[in-house]
This record gives C-alpha cells, sequence and structure tokens, in this order.
C-alpha cells in the first residue's frame, strides 16, 4: 500500500509556497505580433521588459519560477483540507539546517566506485539510483553522498534529504551489504556517530537495507521516507491558528 503525507505536512507545506509567492512581485508574460514580453508592478506602475533588453532573461527566469510556485500551490490546495496557517516549533536545534546544508558539497564524479549514474550524480549501486528516484518523484531536494563532519568525524551519507518546512535534514543511508557482517561493523561506528550527534532512527535518520543480491522495492523506499517525513512533521507542528 502506498502511504501519503499527512495533512499536517502538506498545510506546512502550502505555508511556505504561499509564503515564497508574496515575497515575489506580480508579473505576466505577454505576447504582441512574434515577441513574447514581460510586464511586472514596479512602484504602483505596470512596467514592460522586452527581449532586447539586457535585464529579459533575468525576469523571464523569475516569471517561469514564480509559475512553478503558483502551479505546486495549485496542486496542494487540490491536495489538502487547508485551514489556516501551520504552527511549527521554534525550539528545535535541528543537526543539520540550510546553513550547513548549503556548504555541502554533493558527489559527482565517475570512478571504479561510481559506475552508476542517475542525472548529475554517479552512483555506487542500482539501490542509491533507486532511491534517487523515490526522492525525485516525492520532489525531495538532495545531495548525493557529501562530506559532512558529525563530533568531527568525516561521514559520507548516501543522501542528505532537505526539508525546508522545518529546516532539517534527513540522512538516508541504503545499506546495500547487510549480509556480511564485516559491512555492518566497519559501518557501526558511523551510525554511533549519527545518534550521539542528534539524529533520529526512523525520522532523521532513514536507513534501508538489503543484499548483494536484493534490495528493498521502491514501493518500501518510498513509504519508509514518507513515514519519516510523517514523523518529523508530528515533532514541528504544534497546531493550528
Amino acid at each position: 500500500m502506498r502511504l501519503k503525507f499527512t495533512e499536517e505536512y502538506l498545510s506546512a507545506k502550502l505555508d511556505r509556497i504561499n509564503r515564497m509567492i508574496a515575497e515575489q512581485p506580480l508579473m505576466y508574460r505577454n505576447r504582441r505580433k512574434d515577441e513574447y514580453f514581460i510586464r511586472f508592478m514596479k512602484d504602483g506602475k505596470l512596467r514592460e521588459i522586452h527581449p532586447a533588453s539586457a535585464k529579459y532573461k533575468e525576469a523571464e527566469k523569475r516569471f517561469f519560477y514564480i509559475r512553478d510556485l503558483k502551479n505546486i500551490q495549485k496542486r496542494l490546495r487540490s491536495a489538502v483540507n487547508y485551514k489556516g496557517n501551520i504552527v511549527i516549533r521554534n525550539d528545535i536545534r535541528a543537526v543539520l539546517s540550510y546553513d550547513e546544508y548549503v556548504k555541502l558539497v554533493p558527489h559527482t564524479t565517475k570512478d571504479g566506485d561510481h559506475p552508476y549514474s542517475h542525472k548529475q550524480f554517479y552512483m555506487r549501486s542500482r539501490f542509491e539510483v533507486t532511491m534517487a528516484g523515490v526522492l525525485d518523484s516525492l520532489e525531495l531536494e538532495y545531495k548525493y553522498e557529501p562530506t559532512l563532519s558529525i563530533n568531527g568525524y568525516l561521514v559520507s551519507p548516501d543522501f542528505v534529504v532537505y526539508i525546508p518546512e522545518f529546516d532539517c535534514c534527513i540522512i538516508i543511508e541504503c545499506e546495500g551489504m547487510t549480509d556480511e557482517l564485516s559491512y555492518v561493523n566497519k559501518n557501526g561506528y558511523k551510525f554511533a556517530e549519527y545518534l550521539y550527534s542528534g539524529f533520529i532512527f526512523g525520522m532523521t535518520l532513514v536507513v534501508l537495507q538489503g543484499g548483494r543480491t536484493n534490495m528493498p522495492s521502491p514501493e518500501l523506499m518510498r513509504n519508509t521516507v514518507v513515514s519519516a517525513i510523517d514523523l518529523l512533521t508530528s515533532y514541528y507542528v504544534l497546531d493550528k491558528e
């Protein structure tokens, strides 16, 4: 059975999209003869930018950005019974917030250990490629195998997923050889560091297990990620105003 995000999470997501749209200028893209131009409001006046202007590409990029936000807004409004702003706890210090997330550099280099590819990433296994596809389908932002310091110990999680609604990150580890004791022992210290630094199993630390000849189904991967985000939502969301 395919799990769904809770109304609380979707409402928190809609709240964020509403705020992002409110911060943008009112823009239109119109066509005159064979030429598109951008109209926008500035200082209470309707202004135009034409393709010949040096500012046109930047204005067009912003127009499409706003349009994409409004499409997301429309989808969320049809999917959730929205009853007002979501109250998010502000007394939680995330182990990894946006300030740390933006500094992380994903692994994009092809080498002998990374023979598979997904978009701009070279990955170690089909397991990870499948997980990346699941994260894409859930429209989640992530970085693949960035190196980060946890209590002075350098680790490279398979995926660091940023959850902007709560300004925190989820780490996802695809443990592909748990049928080998040496592999399990090698990774034990890394998981101890995750837990000691404040990551929580099943919520901000998601671990999926497989073997040399098997891996979880895409549906199980998806359900595990959805469950973690829904649990995270119950941790961060206080109530509706």
